[in-house]
């Protein structure tokens, strides 16, 4: 079993985990100018939500890789 698709998934966790860092960064940076909380609490909310459908829908499809039947013959 290959677990290429893992990997493949774990790799996405990692880039969201790091956009996540240099964003916040940045927001830091832009707060400390303006104080428009609102528009940063929807960006928060919006990002929160792309985080989430990443990991349900990217689950799912980890998953259903490994249910191919490819893999459940053992390859082509």
């Amino acid at each position: 079993m290959s677990f290429i698709h893992v990997f493949e998934y774990c790799c996405g966790l990692g880039v969201f985990g790091f956009l996540y860092w240099i964003m916040n960064g940045i927001q830091e940076e832009f707060q400390s100018v303006s104080q428009s909380g609102n528009t940063f609490d929807i960006l928060l909310y919006f990002w929160t939500g792309i985080i989430i459908v990443y990991i349900l829908f990217g689950g799912i499809w980890v998953v259903r890789k490994y249910n191919e039947e490819s893999y459940l013959n053992g390859g082509m």
